[in-house]
């Protein structure tokens, strides 16, 4: 994954539907990026950004993609956590871009407990709900991943928003790692 966001976020979405210097997928664009290595998990920063640190939390599976989907709606069912959007990155791009890549979804994952306590504690902090995590195939490997909630928290220098972030961070790291 490292790479593939810093590449979007740096004007692969600019040129009104091509994606200039995407590799690996077949269209008008192409992605680049992955990860690399078998059994990689861990953390994933945006190289060259000065002053950024490491937002994500990536885990290669042994599962195919629709079954890896299926698992990790399990996994949150069983934390309280209901699955709110679905986004096929892939089907989206292909519609839209005439892209294809391979499987890609974005699933919004919202706890009601823990949202609500975020939103008592700032009426604004609801932007930065759902929690997003990843399912994709890159190379013919499947990976899942999250967006870290405390970084993505971190934004607003409130400790007590951090404090419920890093709850949920830790849930959230428990389902990718079951998966």
């Amino acid at each position: 994954m490292k790479g593939e966001m810093n590449e979007m976020e740096n004007g692969g979405m600019k040129g009104h539907g091509k994606m200039g210097g995407m590799k690996g997928m077949k269209g008008k664009g192409k992605m680049k990026g992955g990860c690399k290595g078998k059994g990689h998990h861990g953390m994933h920063g945006m190289k060259g950004m000065e002053g950024q640190k490491e937002y994500s939390y990536l885990r290669e599976v042994e599962t195919g993609f629709d079954e890896t989907v299926a698992r990790v709606k399990e996994e949150l069912k069983k934390e309280g956590f209901g699955v709110l959007s679905e986004v096929r990155v892939d089907r989206l791009f292909k519609e839209k871009l005439d892209l294809d890549m391979e499987p890609y979804v974005i699933l919004g994952a919202c706890n009601p407990k823990f949202s609500s306590q975020l939103i008592g504690i700032d009426i604004n902090s609801g932007s930065f709900l759902p929690c997003n995590l990843i399912v994709y195939v890159k190379g013919g490997k499947t990976y899942v991943g999250l967006l870290l909630p405390t970084r993505a928290m971190s934004i607003t220098g409130n400790d007590e928003l951090l404090k419920v972030a890093s709850e949920v961070e830790e849930i959230l790291k428990g389902v990718v790692d079951r998966v």
